[in-house]
């Protein structure tokens, strides 16, 4: 069984142990930018973007022990050289963002901002012309230029009252049978690790991006790594708002600690 973990800035806190050997033991463990569904397998063990989630619903199960949630704060903006309200009708460009922060952006756009999509075209870099533009990490939380950012975690929370879902661990059946429990056991060590030298995590963020330590030490302190109850229905929302116009489902896998009740309901 491998333990796989997308690579982005805000997975970092599980992604630094892994790179500094700050942990032992982790086992076949692979740090994988730009994860995609096709990269997970029923043997394996993932840390994904919610949406990838919605196609692995036949073949995995959601754990909730280990995720990555943020309260109110986040690491994905929405750029406009005006106010976003002010904007009815425009292209969308997806400057080097990841599936996460896609799904944010697209459940926002017109039931927040009242944005009507003429496209939604990923970029490395945004051109110019470009009057609604979303990033994530350093890139949205550094302000290099005028206009308009909002803090996308920020805004669902203002619309839905809920944290932002970016990724949940999926358990595949082989892997189930074979008992995951040592797999997922290795990424709470590494949460555990990451949080217990936070500040060398930070620190090292902030020498590789340039970010502010303060927006930093702001940004992850309002970072949860586990799912609560409650949190299901976040992430279900986030789903069924940001997968439209993508290859992405609307539903996620049934939750792991569910499995029992619901054989039992049958």
């Amino acid at each position: 069984m491998t333990v796989l973990i997308d690579d982005i800035l805000a997975t970092s806190f599980l992604t630094c142990p892994v790179r500094e050997r700050w942990a032992e033991s982790l086992g076949d463990m692979c740090v994988v930018a730009g994860i995609t569904a096709e990269d997970i397998t029923v043997d394996d063990v993932a840390l994904v973007p919610a949406a990838i989630a919605t196609r692995l619903v036949e073949t995995h199960v959601i754990d909730r022990s280990v995720a990555v949630v943020h309260d109110g704060i986040g690491m994905t903006s929405l750029w406009t050289p005006v106010r976003a309200d002010e904007i009815e009708e425009e292209a969308v460009y997806l400057d080097s963002v990841g599936v996460a922060s896609e799904t944010l952006a697209r459940a926002l756009l017109k039931p927040y901002f009242g944005i009507v999509s003429t496209g939604v075209t990923p970029v490395d870099t945004a051109p110019n012309e470009a009057r609604v533009i979303v990033r994530e990490g350093a890139a949205a939380l550094s302000v290099t230029e005028e206009g308009f950012r909002e803090d996308l975690a920020r805004t669902w929370f203002i619309l839905t009252g809920m944290p932002f879902v970016s990724h949940v661990t999926v358990v595949g059946v082989r892997a189930l049978a074979r008992d995951a429990d040592e797999q997922l056991a290795v990424l709470r060590t590494l949460v555990e690790t990451g949080h217990e030298r936070r500040r060398d995590v930070r620190r090292m963020i902030h020498e590789s991006t340039g970010i502010d330590r303060e927006t930093l030490a702001e940004v992850t302190g309002r970072m949860r790594y586990h799912l609560e109850p409650e949190d299901a229905e976040a992430a279900r929302r986030l789903v069924e708002m940001g997968t439209w116009g993508t290859r992405f489902g609307r539903s996620l896998p049934a939750y792991r600690d569910q499995l029992g009740s619901q054989e039992s309901g049958e």
